[in-house]
């Protein structure tokens, strides 16, 4: 996408606040207009010797009219632009939110950090573009009206004041390519520093673990110093061509004002023209500049979509405008919970086939074929890089499968839209908690249904824990929950999974942190509902005990399955898992 099809879409999103913002602010920049009429009818009054004072003083009251009228006009648009900057960027951050959340796994084009910066450093110069276009025209009003104005008190005088918009036109296109090449490199060294203190805030324990505190400081103090190079020449050539322009209008002008007097020795200019080109040529100058840098910004602009449409996946991009509602003056609608039919209801879940191998590499999985009845407790096992949780993840689209399919009660799904709440739930090895209360972390945001939501704190094995917090579900966990303990944090995703009350619960060796009692006292109260469905990835006792149906992977297939007790006499690798026995482990 152009950057002119996408200012185009932009423009054409909110048509009634893009014209009344371009007509609010068309007013304000042409209401000089008439401050310049006002003035030459003073100063020409006043070069006659007039002493009919009210004459004196009409112009001076029209000029002081003209001004709180402008002065109204300008609270009004400021209102309009505000609401209508914040629909831009509403719309704008929600799409590329949207794009986000459409990615499989969330395997995002970009760190985490260069995300946030797309979201905060390109929205802001889309904005700014934004804002030269609702100005550029009352300035290209206040143009030609005032050119002709000149034009008819002297031609020669106005076409040197035409000059300046030639030469700044030319200078601005020639500065492109350079401009937009400082604006990349400066959005580059941005993102990798915002990502970089990301990654370092979530891994502070293994950098203190590994005392690389002092390394961590050398590589933050290299990146900001990029960052530093590479901000100081895109602001400084951004600057350096807004001075340029203004002093090079400056010189323009006071050429201008040098013809202007030569023109009133000669008699052919009076007093009041030369206050009117004078009033005019200040505006003039501003608008002139203001071509010159529309023009710098639409190069540097590309640089900003671009990063902006790399959130989307491909053939997506230019989602980046697609309108939905913005809702700035009353409350959003309550979500709506999904429609759950009763046809939907799990009964069997089968996989036919399923695949993938990870980028450039050999590792993945191959050929994979189970079938799951409602009510039953499947467990995925096998040693560390096995495929385990490349299964589970493929299984429910985050990770995006190259062949095979997965069949819902005999009919073929699209699992990244398909497997979500209420179908079905999931929970990783490393379940993330907010920095919010433990209740707000469980139900998120969903009305506190008390029954609901105490089955799903029993089912968890949270009940003593919460007895024994200071403030109970009102308790903040901190940030990643880090004012629980990793069992806890474990189990308060298990309930906020259960809270869910969907057909298929999927764990991806949810039990790892819990110890032994804990871990059979939850399989236990989960399976005390018959109903259940589940599916686990886990090399634990408790969880093999439990399952009617075990699948052993190994190097991405699977070696063996059946239950435990079959599994034991006739799988080697499984009787190696059960004992603990140290083995090789393959990459991964």
């Amino acid at each position: 996408m152009s950057v002119s099809l996408f200012m185009r879409r932009l423009l054409n999103y909110n048509i009634p606040l893009a014209l009344i913002n371009g007509l609010l602010w068309g007013v304000f920049h042409a209401l000089p207009l008439f401050t310049g009429l006002g003035i030459q009818w003073f100063f020409d009054r006043v070069a006659t010797e007039s002493h009919q004072y009210l004459w004196l003083a009409a112009p001076l009251v029209f000029i002081a009219l003209i001004r709180f009228l402008r002065v109204s006009v300008f609270f009004i648009a400021f209102f309009q632009w505000v609401t209508y900057i914040y629909h831009i960027e509403a719309i704008l951050r929600t799409n590329m939110l949207k794009g986000i959340m459409r990615w499989p796994g969330r395997n995002l084009p970009a760190s985490p950090g260069e995300a946030v910066s797309r979201f905060r450093e390109d929205v802001s110069e889309v904005v700014e573009y934004v804002e030269s276009w609702v100005d550029v025209w009352g300035r290209f009003a206040f143009s030609v009206i005032s050119l002709i104005i000149m034009a008819r008190i002297n031609l020669w005088i106005t076409l040197t004041a035409v000059l300046p918009l030639v030469l700044v036109t030319i200078m601005n296109n020639l500065s492109g390519n350079r401009a937009r090449t400082y604006a990349q490199k400066n959005r580059e060294a941005t993102g990798k520093i915002t990502g970089f203190i990301a990654e370092s805030f979530g891994a502070v324990q293994a950098l203190k673990l590994g005392q690389a505190e002092d390394h961590v400081h050398a590589r933050f103090t290299d990146l900001n110093e990029a960052r530093r190079g590479a901000a100081l020449k895109d602001n400084f050539f951004k600057q350096w061509m807004q001075s340029l322009n203004q002093h090079i209008l400056s010189i323009c002008t006071g050429i201008i004002l040098l013809m202007c007097a030569s023109q009133m020795r000669a008699g052919q200019f009076t007093v009041g023209d030369f206050a009117l080109f004078t009033s005019y040529l200040t505006n003039f100058s501003y608008s002139i500049s203001l071509f010159g840098f529309m023009i710098f910004q639409h190069k540097r602009l590309k640089i900003s979509l671009d990063r902006m449409r790399i959130l989307f996946r491909p053939g997506e991009e230019d989602q980046i405008i697609h309108p939905s509602p913005v809702y700035l003056n009353e409350e959003p609608p309550e979500s709506l919970a999904p429609i759950h039919f009763p046809e939907d209801q799990l009964r069997t879940l089968e996989v036919k086939g399923l695949s993938y191998m990870y980028p450039q590499s050999t590792h993945g999985i191959k050929d994979i074929h189970f079938k799951l009845e409602r009510g039953q407790f499947l467990v995925i096992t096998g040693r560390v890089g096995s495929g385990k949780s490349t299964l589970i993840r493929t299984l429910l689209g985050l990770l995006e499968k190259s062949e095979g399919n997965v069949l819902w009660n005999g009919r073929a799904i699209d699992p990244a839209t398909f497997l979500i709440p209420p179908r079905t739930a999931f929970t990783p090895q490393v379940p993330r908690l907010f920095s919010d209360t433990l209740k707000e972390n469980i139900l998120l945001g969903k009305p506190d249904r008390g029954a609901t939501l105490d089955r799903s704190i029993r089912l968890a094995v949270m009940d003593k824990d919460i007895a024994d917090l200071e403030k109970g579900m009102d308790t903040f966990v901190g940030p990643r929950g880090v004012m629980l303990s990793g069992g806890q944090i474990q189990r308060a995703a298990t309930a906020r999974m259960i809270q869910t009350e969907s057909d298929l619960f999927l764990f991806d060796d949810l039990s790892s942190a819990l110890n032994v009692e804990t871990e059979h006292t939850l399989w236990r109260r989960i399976f005390e509902d018959q109903q259940m469905t589940c599916i686990a990835v886990s090399h634990r006792r408790a969880a093999l005990s439990q399952a009617d149906h075990i699948i052993v992977m190994k190097d991405g297939r699977i070696e063996a399955e059946g239950s435990l007790s079959e599994l034991l006499d006739t799988c080697e690798e499984m009787q190696q898992l059960w004992q603990g026995e140290p083995t090789p482990v393959p990459n991964a």
